[in-house]
């Protein structure tokens, strides 16, 4: 079997659309409401996106308080043993040599009087308030550790 096959010629340049005046409002209407919707959509997003972002910064903060926690009380901790007296005393004796002094070499320190004071103080000292000590030790050489 065969198709047959009509040709027609159609004139449409006398056709005219219609006109339709709310077409041009509605297009800008849901264009705006799509524009409303997308920006509450990111709105919401940023939102989230942060509250993620300061969950992780908390996190993080609390981690380097733990950390700055224990290194405040190994510091704490090692204060305490370099203030420590008798290490204090040890290092003195053993390291550095240092021995206890003879009683022959300390001096007890009077309050001297005014007149004393006049005549030894150096011009550019604010000695002379009556109440002032001023100590004096004998230095000697300490022999040296075998």
């Amino acid at each position: 079997m065969q198709a047959i096959y009509y040709v027609k010629s159609v004139d449409n340049s006398r056709l005219v659309p219609l006109a339709r005046p709310g077409e041009p409002r509605q297009y800008l209407m849901s264009t705006l409401l799509g524009v409303l919707l997308l920006g509450a959509a990111l709105f919401s997003a940023m939102g989230r996106f942060q509250t993620l972002e300061n969950g992780y910064r908390i996190e993080r903060l609390e981690r380097d308080k733990k950390i700055s926690l224990e290194a405040n009380r190994k510091l704490q901790l090692e204060e305490a043993s370099l203030g420590d007296p008798l290490r204090i005393d040890w290092i003195a004796r053993n390291e550095l040599g240092m021995r206890t002094l003879a009683p022959d070499q300390i001096f007890r320190a009077e309050p001297l009087s005014p007149a004393t004071l006049a005549a030894n103080a150096a011009p550019a000292t604010n000695v002379g308030q009556g109440n002032s000590l001023v100590l004096t030790a004998r230095i000697q050489p300490v022999p040296a550790a075998r």
